[in-house]
């Protein structure tokens, strides 16, 4: 009885220090306080297509997964090679493996390699996708995220990764909430498009409040053998050449387009591939003329909406060939959705309203001094006094 007693404790003494652990890591983080964003603004339009060459687009995936844990989660079955032949089998010019809170340096030979890794493991699917990454970070939060812990983890992974990217924003109802986007800066990329879900709302959210973010599209993959896990949702990079720094300067100046591509039930790998091969449309024209927004694809656009501030439809055109649309004054942004017969649909950068062409993006976090040591203060008398008198009742 004596043994079992003192194994009780024992098991309640490393429960309570992991509870301990788990709580500090989540309360001893900076308090922030965000300024009131400002959107768009100004007479210049920014084209972040103005250097677009119709004949570099580049079929690209920064987001998919091989087998870690025992297969317990992530890839489950696909391996490297596996990940690798069946991409490119269906175009893919660039295929980033991004395991979670692990760099995979498989194929680190190629030009076109890019460091990058899923970074990530609280209840709420609060994740960041870390390209460009020169070491991986894996302090997370557990639990519940407000505001202040979703800033600091974006600033903390921005010192290690070139490009810090909340992952499915709209992936969990609690995770990235669509009001968070209002006052969350520091990240230049969102996965707007994902093989499990769309973004748009969180999307329009950021934009609407002046933050200068541009979209990324990945599958998320995570069973390379399913083909509706596969070229499903990517990227079309515009960059004269496959290599590692020209796909990262086009991502960051927004010279891509988000591609969603039709989905067919048990449909086979071969006819992914013939139907990739003949219905994929690509982006021809993105141009201003003053401000008349001219947009012309390989294929006739079945769809055209212009999209702008909060999200509101400003205009919907059908059957185009050379979509055109006058920017109003009072447009501070402008982004397009191309749907097209086949049933694929492209999802453009947005034109932006700036004083002139030095674009500066806008900043709205401060840690609050004052508030952080107050509340930490507490958070350390509490957490000693749970301390205190766990100790007390292990003594008993």
């Amino acid at each position: 009885m004596k043994v079992i007693k003192i194994l009780f404790k024992t098991l309640l003494y490393i429960a309570l220090t992991f509870i301990m652990l788990v709580i500090s890591f989540s309360v001893f983080v900076p308090s922030y306080s965000f300024d009131e964003p400002k959107p768009f603004s100004g007479t210049y339009l920014h084209n972040p297509y103005k250097d677009m060459n119709p004949d570099n687009w580049i079929q690209s995936n920064f987001h998919a997964h091989t087998r870690q844990f025992v297969g317990v989660t992530n890839g489950r079955i696909n391996t490297n090679e596996m990940l690798d032949s069946v991409y490119s089998s269906l175009g893919f010019q660039h295929v980033g493996i991004s395991d979670y809170n692990t760099i995979n340096y498989y194929d680190s030979v190629n030009p076109s390699f890019v460091p990058t890794y899923e970074h990530g493991y609280g209840v709420f699917k609060i994740h960041q996708l870390c390209i460009g990454a020169d070491k991986v970070s894996s302090v997370d939060y557990l639990l519940f995220q407000n505001l202040s812990m979703k800033q600091h983890t974006l600033n903390r992974l921005s010192k290690h990764a070139r490009l810090v990217i909340p992952a499915h924003p709209s992936f969990v109802e609690k995770g990235y909430l669509v009001e968070d986007m209002k006052y969350l800066s520091n990240y230049k990329l969102m996965e707007v498009l994902n093989g499990f879900r769309i973004s748009t709302d969180h999307w329009d959210t950021a934009l609407s409040n002046g933050h200068l973010v541009y979209l990324i599209g990945n599958d998320d993959s995570h069973d390379v053998t399913d083909v509706s896990d596969v070229a499903k949702r990517f990227t079309m990079i515009n960059a004269p050449e496959n290599k590692a720094e020209l796909l990262l300067q086009a991502l960051e100046n927004g010279n891509a387009v988000g591609v969603d591509f039709q989905l067919r039930k048990n449909e086979t790998l071969e006819n992914k591939i013939q139907r990739l091969e003949k219905d994929l449309p690509y982006i021809k024209q993105v141009e201003l003329r003053g401000d008349t927004l001219l947009i012309s694809a390989s294929k006739k656009i079945g769809t055209i909406k212009f999209i702008g501030q909060d999200g509101e439809e400003l205009d919907v055109q059908k059957r185009q060939t050379t979509a055109k649309y006058v920017v109003q004054p009072e447009d501070t942004y402008v982004r397009c959705v191309l749907m097209f017969s086949c049933g694929t649909t492209l999802y453009l950068n947005p034109i932006t309203r700036h004083e002139n062409e030095e674009i500066v993006k806008q900043r709205l976090d401060k840690i609050n001094y004052p508030k952080t040591i107050i509340l930490w203060t507490i958070y350390a008398v509490i957490i000693g006094f749970i301390v205190f008198i766990g100790l007390r009742t292990f003594r008993r």
